[in-house]
């Protein structure tokens, strides 16, 4: 491989600096983590770091929300598009949250670094992390009813913090003016500032070792090499047009109406299209998503069937067409609220894959838990010490073609993110943890089960704090797949087991006040089933009923397996009875749950 400058550059070296570029990449993922303020960041990791070329194409990426990632690069685009390619100088920080340029909410606020060496630029060191708040209708982002973004928050439109390296004190000084909590927000901004300027410092070391020319045309080749494994990939599934839908319970203001999802996946050859043709009207809610964001979620679903364990980069969403019709909840036009965008995007990766499923049934899963997350927070100093604390908590994932599904695990878009550990949350803020556990009652059956969800209860140790909901799949079911059932539903419990219990299935902020002593408990989904029930493994529902998941009138009712005990107690599988009951097609009907 020769370089445009005649130099040569050898296979191994290109795959050297691939290698590189992704230690540089987690090595700012770690920076961010190392010096965040806020819990979301540092334990949640909800936030995404990336190497992009001077054109905004992915380079290396860390290991943190996979959503955020190829949104990162159309943001980096759409700014080179605004500054033009001369429009950067050394030691520029930007910094851009408008939804329609960065694809997800106001709340992901995007820092992205220019990376000069020998005069010219180079690449881009960028970021996008979940700020503490911006402003807005509600405290910390995904305002349940907003309807346009002017409610959602401050909006940045790609402006330079930083200019060759000078501070914008009056922008810094308006954006502390408009957060509840300007410590924090201050806080991350420097850490996302410093995690930019870890990759900007990685990047010159590396051009300083091979040179800039060689940097970049190793990653050219890598970028042709990715492009080519994913299209031979995407050219071994049977040519055909597959769809799937699903419906969101509301748009936050018509509560009533149920809005719909459609996906078709068509494959032609080595070329693979996404198309939106079938999803409802622009909603009057914040449950939109704009079509970068779309994108996204469908570059993961493709991703996560074909080289789930490749480094992502540019080459890998070369041979991915996404079309969505104008005026729709994927593709919406300015000024329609996003605010809940999330809703959806976790729901269109669960489609891609379903549609999927018919062309590559053994890479692809059934449906996943969706988005479930608790806001706490105090606005006035009156009542107590402000505080906000999010936690968005963890469900079932959906079945595999050959295991059951994850229990417990955090949200399919939000890839390696964790919940918020018990000993951070009741050590920052005035809330107890009475119940972390798992839940066995909201899930879909199959020869693999779906992923368990959990039960997270919360007791306020303090008065005066009031409660946001961002909850999902109240009403309609993550899908099963080749005769699994559907997955289970989310549920919040206001004061469980008093006589002023309430189960909300609305999203809410503001909600309360609650005094102390109160408890809420989140109830998460478990993910949807993959196969029949009747053909699950015996030995796996009688481990189940050792260790209280199934009950035995559970393991006969869903599963057909009659369930005995020995001396000792422990469960037995009755291997003649159960074939008598199997035989008999005693297969259950199917209702999404456990």
């Amino acid at each position: 491989m020769t370089t445009t400058n005649g130099t040569r550059v050898d296979p191994i070296t290109s795959q050297v600096i691939r290698s590189g570029l992704v230690a540089a990449a987690e090595e700012m993922r770690i920076a961010l983590v190392k010096t965040a303020y806020n819990p979301l960041i540092y334990e949640v990791q909800d936030f995404a770091v990336a190497l992009l070329t001077d054109k905004g194409e992915m380079l290396a990426q860390g290991s943190s929300l996979p959503l955020f990632l190829p949104c990162l690069s159309l943001t980096v685009q759409n700014g080179v598009r605004k500054f033009g390619a001369d429009g950067f100088a050394p030691g520029d920080v930007l910094i851009a949250n408008d939804p329609y340029s960065t694809g997800t909410h106001i709340s992901d606020t995007s820092i992205y670094t220019p990376i000069f060496f020998d005069g010219e630029l180079q690449a881009f060191s960028a970021n996008t992390a979940h700020w503490a708040d911006v402003g807005g209708k509600t405290p910390g982002g995904w305002c349940p009813d907003s309807n346009d973004v002017f409610q959602e928050g401050m909006i940045f439109p790609h402006l330079k913090l930083y200019d060759a390296g000078e501070l914008n004190r009056t922008m810094m000084d308006y954006i502390m003016a408009n957060t509840r909590f300007p410590d924090l927000v201050k806080g991350d901004l420097g850490a996302q500032i410093a995690a930019c300027k870890t990759g900007v410092n990685r990047y010159v070391a590396m051009c300083e070792k091979y040179g800039a020319g060689v940097v970049r045309e190793s990653m050219e080749h890598v970028f042709d090499q990715s492009e080519a494994l994913m299209r031979r990939l995407i050219g071994e599934m049977p040519d055909g047009e597959w769809s799937a839908e699903t419906c969101m319970d509301h748009d936050g203001i018509e509560t009533t109406r149920r809005r719909r999802l459609k996906v078709t996946v068509r494959i032609e050859g080595d070329d693979a299209t996404v198309d939106f043709t079938g999803t409802g009207e622009t909603a009057t809610g914040p449950i939109n998503i704009p079509l970068t964001g779309a994108r996204a979620a469908a570059e993961i679903a493709f991703k996560s069937a074909t080289l789930p364990h490749e480094p992502a980069n540019e080459g890998h969403s070369r041979p991915l067409r996404v079309v969505s019709p104008e005026h729709t909840i994927t593709n919406p036009s300015w000024p329609a609220p996003c605010d809940s965008y999330g809703y959806a995007a976790l729901m269109i990766i669960d489609l891609v894959s379903e549609a999927l499923s018919n062309a590559v049934p053994d890479r692809t899963l059934a449906g996943e838990y969706m988005l479930f997350g608790a806001w706490f927070f105090r606005i006035d100093p009156r009542y107590g010490k402000p505080f906000i604390y999010i936690d968005p908590v963890d469900g079932g994932g959906g079945a595999f073609s050959f295991d059951d599904g994850a229990d417990g695990l955090i949200f399919h878009g939000d890839g390696d993110a964790p919940n918020t550990p018990i000993e951070v949350a009741e050590s920052r803020y005035p809330i107890r943890l009475l119940q972390y556990a798992l839940h066995t009652e909201e899930y879909g059956i199959g020869k693999y089960r779906g992923g368990l969800g959990t039960i997270r209860d919360y007791q306020f140790l303090t008065d005066n704090v009031s409660v946001q909901v961002a909850n999902e799949q109240t009403v309609c079911r993550s899908h099963g797949l080749q005769g699994g059932h559907e997955g289970g539903i989310n549920r919040l419990w206001v004061r469980p087991g008093t006589d002023r219990e309430t189960v909300l299935t609305e999203r809410v902020s503001f909600y309360g006040p609650f005094e102390g002593g109160d408890v809420l408990s989140c109830r998460t989904a478990g993910g949807g089933g993959f196969g029949e029930p009747l053909e699950r493994d015996p030995e796996r529902v009688r481990w189940e009923v050792l260790n209280e998941i199934l009950t035995t009138d559970q393991a006969r009712d869903d599963y057909g397996v009659i369930i005995g005990f020995d001396k000792k107690g422990d469960p037995l599988v009755d291997e003649a009875a159960t074939a008598s009951c199997r035989r008999a097609g005693r297969a259950p009907a199917s209702n999404g749950d456990g």
